[in-house]
């Protein structure tokens, strides 16, 4: 049944050029870019919103009317604090309620920041949409060169104006029995204050965002990527003689390259939930997309 409707609006430009053309050397290039706006303006007959999970772990996506489909759905974080090593929540009232795990039963694990000796309810459950995981552009760059009897190819992706949770940062900062990034060197402790991690306690899920999605967890998922490149050289084929073959070719090439970007995940391109319309742009415990190099040669006869 059709429970909703959105819209996608946006422009599509492409630009082909031939950039040098000399006896020895030419110089194809090609650009395509292309911009998007997506907005959901019903869902049902009362507008409910639509929740998703990843992976059958955290609800990390939400679908309301409004805004783009799965936008990440977080509790938003304001950082640590200095003094105690908590890690600061904002709850949908918008009051800034602090965490400890296992804190003692006087004080409660959770509090008011700035309210001294007064507890607080749990934020589990009080996230918002956080941030719109679709890109707002996209597109490529592709360069084809040929010099003598050399040739080259230079193909570019870039995609950006979106977010991503960064599930796998969560995983790696759990302190139950796994195996932790480096970064949780950096945690908190008295001589540490001036930190984004906070104090480590054995079985905390919840401060760094492995129980729930939290705001801190959320990275700008732009990027460009050398996704091919190639080099060849042909033999002319006056050099085979009589033997049959008419021209060979000796090449190499390399799949996605190097990639450019300030996410710090595992790959900005990769979601957990494969090709999910409710829930893209969570990324948990994925590959990367591999980099692959090839040796090859084309013969003609």
């Amino acid at each position: 049944m059709n429970i909703g409707s959105m819209y996608n609006r946006g422009f599509e430009f492409a630009l082909n050029v031939r950039a040098v053309e000399k006896e020895n050397f030419k110089w194809t290039t090609s650009l395509n870019f292309s911009t998007n706006k997506n907005e959901v303006t019903a869902l049902d007959n009362q507008g409910r919103p639509l929740i998703a999970t990843t992976s059958g772990l955290e609800t990390t996506s939400i679908t309301e009317v409004g805004k783009s489909a799965a936008q990440i759905y977080a509790v938003p974080t304001v950082g640590i604090n200095p003094e105690n090593g908590r890690r600061i929540f904002v709850n949908l009232k918008g009051e800034q309620v602090q965490y400890l795990h296992n804190a003692p039963d006087t004080e409660g694990n959770y509090n008011y920041t700035y309210m001294n000796g007064e507890k607080a309810n749990s934020v589990a459950g009080q996230a918002v949409a956080s941030g719109n995981t679709l890109p707002t552009y996209f597109g490529g760059f592709n360069n084809s060169f040929q010099y003598k009897s050399f040739d080259a190819t230079l193909n570019f992706t870039f995609s950006g104006g979106n977010y991503i949770y960064n599930g796998s940062r969560a995983g790696l900062r759990d302190q139950r029995i796994w195996n932790n990034s480096v970064d949780m060197l950096n945690a908190w402790t008295p001589t540490n204050k001036n930190t984004d991690i906070p104090r480590a306690i054995y079985g905390d899920n919840i401060s760094n965002g492995s129980a729930f999605a939290i705001g801190s967890n959320i990275e700008k998922g732009d990027f460009i990527r050398l996704q091919t490149a190639s080099l060849g050289y042909r033999l002319p084929g006056s050099v085979f003689g009589n033997s049959g073959i008419s021209s060979l070719r000796i090449y190499a090439a390399v799949n996605n390259a190097f990639l450019i970007t300030k996410y710090t995940g595992v790959d900005p391109e990769i979601s957990s939930n494969g090709n999910g319309n409710l829930n893209s742009g969570v990324e948990r415990n994925s590959m990367p997309n591999g980099r692959t190099f090839t040796f090859g040669i084309n013969l003609g006869f």
